[in-house]
């Protein structure tokens, strides 16, 4: 055991390609610190090489998912089909291996819980060669299994179906606990209280549009057009900008009827809970919390790979609408607008209990300690 005042270490480790992996990782920190004797440590396997390299890997991800999608798309389907593609990631993987090895026995973890592919290699590396001991969870945030998270290093994954399962000639388990949200998504919340505070009446209805942060949603061109139609019933929009100032700014100089402009704001999970509807991309975390809380979701154009299997998995078990244009994202607000207050709130409610798994962290981290406390007494 990992010598420290509290009883177990746990070592989270995600990757800064898309915010999904880090919320991810930041709702299982919330879980695990729910237990008063785990200290945990929250970490990017970005942590591990020069910031100038991780900034270069990062703009290169972006710019290819944003003007070259078709290029990502053949990326994605080669390393996903095996063999031919594992020689460059287990090369990678076990550079950064070395690389990672003084902060991983520096923080000498009893467990270590990924959410991303790349900390996942990096750990099975780490593993192998300096303790085969180690407890290595894999949290798989998409609703989808790509074989770039096919390692035999990893103890169990944890999925968000039953459906998502890893090859079964790997022999590791899969335990389906939904994707980790945080806690905000599940604790109490007046809705019509918080709608009021935001400004929005009771029967507005209240269209929420994320995801244009890193340039992958077309926003100014869906406000336009949602703003464009006049006979959507009580029509309010809230855009959320993320950290991207420059999409903020260039919203607010449009100055659209009905629409509010806001870049990170500490309290999304309230917004997201206070919508009718989220359009956005179908990454796999906001898809995660917008389950949990039952509200009308539309996915816009889905960009090639994980983005397209998360979409046809979210339209065909959950309900969720697909858009390739912005007409059609209007078609849909206006169809659901026309619902009554009651018709609306009834609908949420019944999504919420069928597709939401709002204590997903809580399951993971309460999995990996009872896990933990059988190695010991073993």
């Amino acid at each position: 055991m990992a010598a420290s005042a509290c009883k177990y270490t746990i070592l989270l480790l995600s990757a800064p390609l898309g915010s999904g992996h880090k919320m991810a990782a930041e709702a299982l920190e919330e879980a695990f610190k729910k237990h008063g004797n785990v200290k945990v440590v929250n970490g990017s396997a970005f942590d591990f090489f020069p910031k100038w390299l991780g900034n270069i890997i990062l703009g290169g991800y972006i710019g290819i998912l944003k003007h070259i999608p078709k290029l990502y798309d053949i990326a994605y389907h080669w390393s996903n089909t095996g063999n031919n593609s594992f020689w460059l990631r287990d090369f990678l993987n076990l550079l950064l291996s070395y690389l990672a090895q003084g902060f991983i026995k520096k923080t000498s973890p009893d467990a270590v819980i990924v959410t991303h592919p790349t900390p996942a290699g990096v750990m099975a590396q780490y593993k192998k060669r300096c303790a085969p001991g180690l407890w290595l969870g894999a949290v798989i945030t998409d609703f989808n299994f790509h074989h770039w998270w096919i390692y035999k290093g990893l103890d169990v994954y944890f999925t968000a179906d039953e459906s998502i399962q890893p090859p079964p000639e790997l022999g590791i388990p899969a335990v389906v606990t939904g994707i980790p949200v945080r806690s905000a998504f599940s604790a109490p919340f007046e809705r019509e209280k918080w709608r009021s505070r935001l400004g929005y009446a009771a029967d507005d209805t209240l269209c929420l549009v994320m995801g244009g942060g890193d340039g992958l949603l077309p926003m100014p061109e869906l406000l336009r057009a949602l703003t464009e139609c006049r006979d959507i019933k009580g029509l309010k929009i809230a855009a959320v900008t993320g950290h991207n100032r420059k999409l903020a700014e260039k919203l607010k100089k449009m100055a659209l009827p009905g629409v509010m402009v806001l870049d990170f704001i500490a309290e999304l999970p309230q917004l997201l809970r206070s919508a009718d509807i989220v359009i956005s991309k179908a990454g796999g975390l906001t898809a995660a919390e917008t389950l949990a809380i039952g509200t009308e979701f539309i996915l816009y154009d889905p960009l090639p790979g994980q983005e397209v299997r998360n979409a046809g998995y979210l339209c065909e078990k959950c309900e969720a609408k697909i858009a390739a244009t912005p007409q059609e994202v209007c078609g849909f607000v206006k169809k659901y607008a026309e619902l009554g207050t009651e018709e609306k709130n009834s609908l949420r409610r019944r999504r919420r209990a069928a597709y939401g798994k709002p204590y997903a962290a809580d399951a993971v981290a309460d999995f990996v300690l009872k896990t933990l406390d059988g190695l010991d007494h073993n």
